[in-house]
């Protein structure tokens, strides 16, 4: 069976439209192009979560079934994951029609902790020294994502996962089970400073794990890092039917950086309160029949985005 292609979606910041950019691109794929879809939702804070559901039914699966921060502790526990189990089918549904082909891995507030702890990225990077001592166990903490995954991703054409603004932990995990990652930007200054950053850590990350797999001496079969899929511009600001000169400016100096050529996406979104309403109401924005989501819908901003990630990737 062929297995999934999996992207992680990252930003340093939060409020860059990560999450509605993954949860948008994922029920695109399903109902526009007909894949079979996993979102993953490794945030703490657990929007995408609750994008897909309201919090009284991720609160009753919760209960009868776990999220990954349940899978994440039979992990620590070197206990069997069976990944199927914490998948949430079908989740996402607008009156009484529920959208097929798009299911979850939740996530819980309780992975904070989890994410929080071991999240050496934050600061300075383990010595070459403490590599040798700790290769395994190193490499050992970065594949939970990636084991977790490979239990299922022949049931799946597409595996999406949103990861917190950072690069600790889980973010590594995610970086090591995707084929590719992709960033979601507002073209502003600090999104800029972010932007080389991010890459720069994720090329780290890189090196680390080709390191500690050195050390354990364990090279038969190479441990792949994401690579980048694609900047995605969001929440552009519009002056009457133009973007405005500032985020215009930002976007084409970023798209002419050297390690950003080719990568930024042509289509974006701009600011709309459709989005938000469709949030509020735990259905992709095209699904809902209010004035503001249909003017936002109109724009088929997260189609064509869709479309060209399929082209890219």
């Amino acid at each position: 069976m062929p297995r999934a292609k999996i992207i992680s979606f990252i930003n340093y910041k939060g409020g860059v439209g990560k999450t509605t950019t993954t949860y948008h691109v994922g029920c695109s794929l399903a109902q526009h192009y007909n894949k079979k879809v996993l979102l993953v939702d490794i945030d703490p804070q657990t929007n995408l979560t609750f994008l897909c559901a309201p919090p009284e039914k991720w609160e009753a699966f919760k209960k009868k079934a776990g999220t990954i921060a349940t899978m994440y502790q039979r992990f620590q526990g070197r206990k069997a994951l069976d990944t199927k189990r914490f998948i949430w089918r079908s989740p996402i549904q607008a009156g009484r029609y529920r959208i097929p082909n798009v299911d979850l891995v939740p996530c819980d507030v309780d992975l904070l902790g989890e994410d929080l702890g071991g999240g050496q990225m934050a600061g300075t990077f383990p010595s070459f020294e403490a590599l040798k001592k700790q290769a395994s166990e190193f490499l050992r903490e970065r594949l939970f994502l990636k084991r977790a995954l490979q239990e299922v991703d022949d049931q799946y054409d597409y595996i999406l996962i949103d990861c917190p603004p950072n690069i600790y932990l889980m973010t590594q995990n995610a970086i090591v089970a995707s084929n590719w990652y992709i960033i979601t930007a507002i073209p502003d200054h600090l999104s800029t400073i972010g932007l080389r950053i991010l890459w720069t850590k994720v090329n780290r990350i890189k090196k680390l794990i080709e390191s500690a797999q050195t050390f354990t001496g364990d090279s038969k079969k190479k441990i792949e890092v994401a690579e980048l899929g694609g900047i995605i511009f969001v929440k552009i600001r519009i002056g009457g039917s133009v973007v405005t000169n500032t985020h215009f400016d930002r976007m084409q100096r970023i798209s002419s950086m050297p390690e950003f050529a080719g990568f930024c996406f042509q289509v974006y979104t701009t600011e709309l309160i459709g989005f938000s309403e469709a949030a509020e109401n735990n259905v992709p924005v095209w699904m809902l029949d209010t004035a503001n989501a249909r003017r936002a819908a109109g724009k088929r901003a997260y189609e064509q985005i869709t479309d060209e990630l399929l082209r890219r990737v």
